[in-house]
């Protein structure tokens, strides 16, 4: 502490303490501050509507740079990486999401029908058991959102009466009701 003119003053400049910030919180903060130190080097003006349209130029000019200059793709990685550790932070179990296993489609002869999965429509397990096989049901239907899982076990219920799931705001119990009134192999 100093004085000056009989006045005690301290001589750490008095911060306000910000609560601490989570690390999606962190995550936002620095896309808001690299968006923003973009939009100042490029002398950009500041339009939110313009969102995508920065980010795909960006992404464009940073791909053929980064087939030029390989210090610039390694810088690109580092930074990548770095934020990704702050996106998706390890849960305080000290678990991460496992990764889904990769669907493989049954090999089949040029005579066998063909069926194509409609990803952005509710699954039909009967038509995912034809290409991925009954094993990989519950796998696949992992891909689909609950709201569409629940269209699928209203169908299952009513093929079998008297049925329904455990639990129907578990993604979980909605797939296991699914696969279990689905039948191995139908």
């Amino acid at each position: 502490m100093s004085t000056s003119g009989g006045v005690r003053m301290s001589t750490r400049a008095s911060v306000p303490s910000r609560p601490r910030q989570t690390p999606a919180q962190l995550f936002k903060q620095r896309g808001i501050e690299a968006t923003r130190n973009l939009r100042d080097a490029l002398n950009l003006p500041t339009d939110l509507g313009d969102a995508a349209a920065l980010g795909t130029a960006l992404a464009e000019v940073a791909a053929e740079e980064s087939r030029r200059n390989s210090r610039f793709a390694d810088a690109v990685k580092q930074r990548y990486d770095e934020v990704m550790r702050l996106r998706a932070p390890v849960p305080k179990n000290g678990t991460r999401k496992q990764e889904l296993p990769p669907l493989v489609p049954l090999e089949r002869s040029q005579y066998s029908k063909r069926v194509v999965v409609d990803p952005f429509a509710p699954p039909d397990p009967h038509e995912i058991i034809d290409v991925y096989g009954y094993h990989q049901l519950g796998r696949a239907l992992q891909d689909y959102t609950l709201d569409m899982l629940k269209q699928t076990a209203a169908k299952v219920q009513d093929e079998h009466p008297g049925t329904k799931p455990r639990s129907k705001s578990s993604k979980a119990a909605v797939i296991d009701y699914i696969v279990e009134y689905s039948g191995n192999g139908r």
